[in-house]
């Protein structure tokens, strides 16, 4: 099934659909001028054809790509055009927009058919949703990836206050690293993306060409299980992948990761307030060091150039979706809440935001916040909550829903979680050895998560066990060290 679909002024397609090879299918989007931001027939489009590959007998992957590589991935979805809506009192189709865009990721959630994303340019907000679902996620070295929510008065959307936490690789284990990126908006290049866990494989981009054509060539599932599956087209991906510069480091410090674990994790506990207690406490306590300079930069971030409106949104919803037993779930909370701010303009700053930045694109004088104080709890929950008269329903679409796709599988890096559990004994290795460090990489880098992947072994000796991990000096085990509270 080779067709396009096409909204901009000269008529050019703004998502190709093609066939690589014999089995593989390639939806590529094509919409560079807007840096192939999303737009509701596109989300439409892309979901009607994903759900005709699911039936197809004879496709045995799904690969999304760009057409604007390595510029752009995909920039997010066109919130100039619901800005646009909402000014024009058209929030009926900003909410559609939405509706479109979070159906679409719980399709790619649940496909039977592997999907396989390729990150080879700027990944922001509703591009990170495109790929955050999907059991394949590929970082180039052209990848910027990153949530700007915090920019325009938004929220972090598209149901990666679900997937994130999963994925993390460091930082701890409660959400702390995808909460700091969501509310700081910091980019990470395509090796920091796949170190933190939010890309599976790392690819240099001249090797692409060659990795479809491979794809091409597989077969198409024979009903094996799921699981098995995603792992065979997993170890194809890896034929592919690129070495670590041998200077590489990765973007935060041990130092700086303390300060993500012990501000960020979310908890009962977690609000606005409690969240600058908590970044004031370690400046406080750490006084002159690394960590205390961090922490202050990220105060003064967040207090002087964030929506603190969005902040709170964004901790309530990391608080809901976090531990929400499906991706529908929390896109069905993504899009109460995103249907609230079109229709309660009064408490947040969202339209006049993208206005300002997006629309008017006024580059030399920031927007300046005018709601500056935290909103009560129930000005809060109006935000949050569902109203009797709103459509917050994900289309169905023939759902994949119930499909036999597992709910999440992890084809990347151990994470901090996978690490405890096996220093432990708290997994299923029967290892009959003691944990060192050395046995630790060995397991990881052989057997375990992580087995044969680039960047493991730096991973697990530069950001893990250094960090999380006391060693006797006799006798060089190890215990794990569980994370202080603050």
């Amino acid at each position: 099934m080779n067709s396009t679909i096409s909204n901009n002024k000269n008529n050019l397609p703004d998502v190709t659909f093609k066939v690589a090879g014999n089995t593989t299918r390639v939806i590529t989007l094509n919409r560079p001028k807007k840096l192939n931001a999303l737009s509701t027939s596109m989300c439409s489009s892309i979901a009607q054809h994903i759900l005709e590959y699911n039936k197809s007998q004879v496709n045995s992957s799904i690969i999304i790509n760009s057409s604007n590589s390595p510029r752009s991935f995909c920039s997010g979805g066109d919130v100039a055009q619901v800005a646009l809506d909402n000014l024009q009192s058209k929030k009926d189709k900003s909410v559609e927009f939405f509706q479109q865009e979070y159906s679409l990721n719980n399709l790619i959630a649940t496909s039977n058919r592997p999907i396989i994303t390729i990150m080879d340019g700027i990944v922001m907000g509703g591009g990170v949703g495109l790929t955050t679902h999907a059991p394949i996620r590929i970082a180039t070295e052209n990848t910027k990836w990153c949530m700007p929510e915090m920019d325009i008065g938004f929220f972090p959307d598209v149901g990666v206050t679900f997937s994130l936490p999963k994925q993390a690789t460091v930082g701890g284990s409660r959400g702390q690293l995808p909460l700091y990126l969501c509310l700081t908006g910091d980019v990470l290049n395509g090796i920091d993306t796949y170190l933190s866990g939010f890309a599976t494989h790392y690819i240099n981009s001249h090797n692409l060409p060659d990795l479809q054509a491979r794809l091409g060539e597989l077969s198409p599932p024979n009903n094996s299980d799921k699981r098995s599956e995603l792992m065979g087209f997993s170890k194809t991906v890896e034929e592919f992948t690129s070495s670590l510069p041998h200077d590489y480091k990765f973007k935060y410090t041990i130092e700086q990761l303390d300060v993500i674990e012990e501000v960020f994790s979310i908890d009962s506990d977690l609000t606005l307030i409690t969240l600058y207690d908590r970044l004031k406490k370690v400046i406080k306590e750490q006084h002159n060091t690394a960590g205390a300079t961090f922490a202050s930069s990220i105060l003064q971030k967040l207090t002087l150039e964030k929506s603190q409106i969005s902040i709170q949104v964004a901790i309530e919803q990391f608080k809901r979706n976090m531990f929400a037993p499906r991706a529908s779930a929390a896109l069905k909370q993504d899009l109460i809440t995103a249907s609230n701010f079109c229709y309660q303009s009064s408490l947040n700053e969202f339209t006049p935001a993208v206005k300002h930045k997006l629309i008017d694109k006024i580059r030399d004088k920031p927007y300046e916040w005018k709601l500056r104080e935290p909103l009560s709890n129930d000005k809060l929950a109006k935000l949050l909550s569902q109203t009797p008269s709103s459509n917050t329903e994900l289309l169905e679409y023939n759902s994949l829903e119930n499909s036999s796709s597992p709910r999440y599988i992890n084809l990347g890096l151990p994470t901090e979680a996978d690490v405890a559990k096996y220093i432990k004994g708290e997994d299923n290795s029967n290892r009959t050895v003691v944990p060192t460090n050395e046995n630790i990489i060995s397991y990881f880098t052989k057997y375990g998560q992580g087995s044969s992947k680039i960047g493991c072994k730096y991973l697990l000796q530069h950001l893990i066990l250094p960090r999380k991990c006391n060693t006797d000096k006799y006798t060089r085990t190890v215990q794990w060290k569980e994370a202080s509270k603050l």
